[in-house]
């Protein structure tokens, strides 16, 4: 027993330093501008990682006891930040109504999150008419819509997921 013990602390161990090593080479790939830039933006964060995907770098942190995202072009850039919002109360007042007593009243809250870009603040709410179960046991289709909330709590756009 002592022995499979000391084969999993091992196992692990070499899982967490993999993890580290690999979490540090993609922050070694993020440039200096960007690095700087979200440091400037979120000095009290703690970064989970970074990815790259194509020109963009995306950091994933909690700050706040929140959970981020920000996105920034490699040239230090910032595009935009999402947050994670826990729950519809956070939401403008205007969209709890419409949530409440609007066309997708009925309908089930999936996910919820706030958009941050240069220019404006928005409100992204995830539904569905299936009160979250991807499985339809009816024979009826299951839609799922993108809500687009204003700061203001506007219904300013809807898009079918």
């Amino acid at each position: 027993m002592k022995r499979f013990m000391i084969g999993i602390t091992f196992i692990a161990a070499i899982v967490l330093i993999s993890y580290s090593a690999q979490a540090q080479k993609t922050r070694d790939n993020v440039p200096q501008a960007v690095l700087t830039a979200f440091s400037a933006t979120y000095p009290q964060a703690s970064l989970k990682n970074w990815k790259i995907n194509k020109d963009t770098c995306i950091a994933s942190f909690k700050f706040a006891d929140r959970k981020y995202e920000a996105f920034y072009l490699k040239n230090g850039k910032w595009i935009q930040s999402e947050r994670t919002v826990r729950h519809k109360t956070t939401l403008p007042e205007d969209a709890q109504l419409f949530l409440k007593t609007g066309k997708y009243a009925s309908w089930h809250i999936d996910d919820l999150q706030n958009l941050k870009t240069p220019s404006k603040s928005l409100f992204l709410v995830s539904i569905d008419n299936n009160s979250g179960n991807p499985v339809s046991y009816d024979g009826g289709s299951v839609e799922s819509k993108m809500l687009y909330f204003n700061d203001r709590g506007k219904l300013v756009r809807v898009t079918a997921l």
